[in-house]
């Protein structure tokens, strides 16, 4: 067994946020991006000298629960029952509810796949349910089920040949994994248990240029470097009990930023709800982008 790196990240904007998530770094325009969930913020802040700066936000009304890329230069936003849009020049747009009967639930964590979809989960806003479900939502509006009977679900990422999908349910406190193509996906496969018995609640999820995966760790004040087979590589500790989700940022991806939260803490005795910076020694690997238009997205088509 391979020695475990123990790494520290150093906080890099003021503690500002009740519930940070999905930071990635946008290539194209030179920035972070990322969300506070609860607020409806979308963020985009800039990189400078081990600091990031917060130059622009949008709000769209209601929950954020992620956001992503577009290859048009807009953002797609995981919003509390559907997908919203903010075009290059700002324009917002709600699309319309995806998840049915159901009202007492919302959209969280989600990331676009290798081929131009956005893939994101639920989470139950009353009691644990365990009928969460994993959806994949083409930019045509067609909308794929990959995963029910989920606790809570949570961070999603990707294999670097794109072939694996990883998936964290945090109430069952796992980390799957299962094949992955723009083909029909097979309900008949079974998700594979990659990493369970953490020492906190998985949150967030990303995965490195070498394959390896990078896990929040909710409660438990750090992020786990784990390999595919889930030997623990290294673990990032930050000043902040409630990891809540890792990224990799800058011009050439080596630099991991961990988003954290205040939310669920009675006395906030840290630097929870900053975002850290750390230095691992590893890259990762740039976010694939959503194919739809944010002009004109599904939604708005037969009316245009």
């Amino acid at each position: 067994m391979s020695e475990i790196k123990l790494l520290a990240a150093t906080a890099a904007t003021p503690a500002d946020y009740n519930l940070a998530e999905g930071v990635l770094w946008d290539d194209r325009a030179n920035l972070i991006r990322w969300v506070d969930i609860w607020k409806g913020r979308v963020l985009s802040g800039e990189l400078d000298s081990g600091r990031i700066t917060n130059i622009h936000e949008v709000s769209i009304g209601e929950t954020a629960g992620a956001v992503a890329l577009a290859e048009d230069g807009g953002l797609l936003v995981a919003a509390a029952r559907g997908l919203a849009t903010v075009s290059p020049t700002g324009d917002r747009s709600l699309g319309p509810d995806l998840l049915g009967e159901r009202t007492d639930v919302r959209f969280n964590d989600g990331t676009v796949d290798p081929h131009g979809a956005f893939v994101v989960g639920t989470l139950s806003l009353t009691e644990r349910t365990d009928e969460e479900v994993l959806l994949r939502v083409w930019p045509d509006g067609r909308v794929d089920t990959l995963r029910d009977g989920i606790g809570l679900s949570n961070g999603v990422a990707f294999s670097p040949d794109g072939a694996t999908i990883y998936h964290v349910d945090t109430f069952a406190g796992t980390v799957s994994r299962h094949s992955y193509s723009p083909a029909p996906f097979n309900p008949e496969e079974p998700w594979v248990i990659v990493l369970d018995g953490l020492p906190a609640y998985p949150d967030g999820l990303t995965v490195d240029a070498e394959g390896a995966l990078w896990v929040a760790q909710w409660g438990g004040a750090s992020v786990r470097r784990h390999a595919p087979t889930g030997e623990l590589l290294a673990v990032v500790e930050v000043d902040a009990a409630q990891a809540s989700c890792p990224g990799f940022i800058g011009q050439n991806l080596t630099t991991l930023a961990v988003a954290t939260a205040q939310e669920g803490l009675d006395t906030l005795t840290d630097q929870a709800g900053a975002i850290f910076l750390a230095d691992v020694g590893v890259s990762g690997l740039p976010p694939h982008r959503w194919a739809g238009s944010t002009t004109i997205p599904y939604w708005r088509k037969e009316t245009t």
